[in-house]
């Protein structure tokens, strides 16, 4: 009794100590992706506010947990005691396509003042993702449009996630601890935030799994006045032979002829990111090394897009990034159905279709329940005829269906004894 009575109280004291004007600012009201976006960047730490805060080495730490958790495919869990109260995770139903997608966002203003108190910033993962993509916003209020940009590009490539700055890039007027020559709310450019600590553990969830993570930015239109974007890796370096780069900038011609697209190697625009220490860190650079370490190559991981203003709208962008990363049909399910008739030193196999194979595979033991060898691949019909096999003895079968994605699992398995 004596502890509830001082939890009640303890309640009460922090009930007085919060001004009267506190709230959440969850962005309640907002319908789609696009609106949320718009109604996060608006209540950002402005330019000159000095409203950045930098986190703990333990906030950034539980911020990376969440991250963690939401890739896995959690979204029904409180934030750690650190970020207790400044942040909340919630399931965002965009109404426009009806998906539901797990959104983690900085919520408190203790002040009233419009603007949330630290400048943290914004995840959000698409459970049902088809393209293992990772659009970033770096630099939101600062290049125009940059952000709703890459929130389009996130939903309508059904991507894994969307991650954005929470704070103007000159938000406070204090030199970044990491690049003195940015300011301290600078995400590119810091590693005093929240920014960093998702791309090391994005970079952790994917292990060497192919993905890419882009950086959606706006240049000035007289920055680079040859090209409208600019494609790089965070490299001066050309890009090799198929690299993802060259198929952007083709599939850009392919939709938008007018458009003058470039990469390193021509010498028309030096806005390379060498050094983003989120490029350095994807493309090998140890983590307590990205402030003052170049990379020395690039993984093809990172890339960066420098746009002129007027090039920055999602819906120009789609279709390119869906060229370059095209869908993988789904792996066929297992055959069925699948039976065997002996005959003279031979076994006859018949199967259902599996929806979505190219082509099938049999596979043999003289164990019931295998192991199996494969003894014939790329089989177009379902039936195979076994040859030259041994009387008297029984013969175990399992057919599995192959696709561009993958093999399915096994089928049942039959057995017969050669006569």
């Amino acid at each position: 009794m004596r502890i509830l009575r001082w939890s009640a109280l303890l309640v009460f004291i922090i009930g007085l100590s919060l001004p009267a004007g506190a709230v959440d600012r969850t962005c309640s009201p907002a319908a789609t992706l696009d609106d949320l976006v718009t109604c996060i960047r608006n209540q950002m730490p402005r330019s000159g506010s000095n409203g950045y805060v930098v986190p703990t080495a333990t906030q950034q730490a539980d911020w990376r947990w969440v991250v963690r958790q939401m890739l896995g495919g959690s979204c029904d869990f409180q934030p750690p005691a650190s970020l207790s109260g400044i942040v909340r995770v919630r399931t965002f139903t965009d109404s426009g396509n009806g998906k539901s997608y797990c959104l983690f966002m900085e919520v408190q203003d203790v002040d009233g003042n419009g603007i949330v108190d630290r400048g943290w910033g914004t995840f959000i993962v698409d459970p049902q993702a088809q393209r293992e993509l990772s659009h970033h916003a770096p630099h939101p209020i600062s290049d125009s449009t940059s952000e709703n940009e890459a929130a389009g590009v996130f939903r309508e490539t059904n991507s894994r996630s969307f991650l954005m700055c929470g704070a103007h890039r000159d938000a406070n007027p204090q030199p970044s601890s990491c690049q003195s020559s940015y300011n301290a709310a600078d995400c590119a450019h810091n590693v005093n935030n929240m920014f960093q600590p998702a791309n090391e553990e994005l970079q952790v969830f994917y292990a060497g799994r192919p993905w890419n993570a882009i950086q959606w930015h706006g240049m000035a239109a007289d920055t680079c006045p040859a090209v409208d974007s600019y494609l790089s890796h965070g490299m001066n370096q050309p890009p090799a032979a198929g690299d993802k780069i060259i198929s952007l900038k083709n599939n850009v011609s392919k939709y938008h002829p007018t458009w003058v697209v470039d990469v390193p190697g021509a010498g028309a625009c030096s806005l390379n990111a060498t050094d983003n220490v989120q490029g350095r860190l994807l493309n090998g650079v140890f983590p307590g090394s990205v402030c003052g370490t170049a990379a020395s190559l690039y993984t093809g991981a990172f890339i960066h897009n420098e746009q002129d203003p007027g090039f920055r709208t999602a819906a120009d962008w789609v279709p390119v990034v869906s060229d370059t990363w095209p869908l993988q049909p789904p792996t066929p399910g297992a055959p069925s159905g699948l039976a065997a008739s002996a005959g003279k030193r031979k076994v006859t196999l018949g199967w259902n279709p599996s929806a979505g194979a190219q082509n099938y595979r049999v596979k043999r033991s003289t164990s019931n329940g295998g192991p199996y060898t494969v003894i014939a691949s790329g089989i177009a019909g379902t039936t195979y005829l076994d040859n030259g096999l041994g009387s008297g003895i029984t013969y175990y079968y399992v057919v599995s269906a192959v696709n561009a994605a993958g093999e399915s699992p096994n089928s049942n398995q039959a057995g017969a004894k050669a006569k």
